[in-house]
């Protein structure tokens, strides 16, 4: 099982991915005004309906902006009130972070499941897309007669 962040401000808020070898389960938390968790969106998805999985990078220009007008405006405040312009300044930076999404997407009957989290859990993505594709792998190898006799004579020898 995977736990992961979903958002990089509000990093105690943990999606769930599970991978056996039949099913792929998430539970990813739904949430209001970005940090208040209200329920979970959980999704079983058979390891058969899967295909065209990939990773990617996603950048929101939204909250990049905001979080860069704001750190250039705590810079011009920076002596007026040191305080409250460190205060705005982490605050512009946590929001420019959050523009920064890492994303593992994969097909499913026909619709793409999505998973988003924050750019510093990139290495948490990758073990779950590398989990995802031995499940697959495995999977794939039940059903190919070639490689079961294949292995069958092998461990025979």
């Amino acid at each position: 099982m995977f736990d992961f962040s979903v958002s990089l401000l509000f990093f105690w808020i943990k999606g769930h991915l599970e991978v056996d070898g039949r099913f792929i389960k998430t539970k990813i938390p739904n949430v209001i005004l970005w940090f208040i968790p209200l329920g979970a969106e959980e999704d079983t998805v058979p390891l058969k309906n899967v295909s065209n999985l990939r990773t990617s990078s996603k950048y929101r220009v939204f909250p990049i902006i905001l979080g860069a007008i704001l750190v250039l405006s705590a810079l011009g405040s920076l002596g007026t009130s040191f305080i409250g312009a460190l205060i705005v300044a982490l605050i512009g930076v946590g929001i420019f972070g959050t523009g920064i999404q890492k994303t593992l997407s994969f097909d499913k009957s026909g619709s793409v499941q999505v998973i988003s989290v924050p750019f510093y859990e990139s290495n948490t993505l990758v073990a779950m897309k590398n989990k995802i594709m031995a499940a697959l792998s495995d999977d794939t190898d039940k059903t190919d007669l070639n490689l079961y006799f294949d292995k069958k004579s092998t461990s025979v020898k």
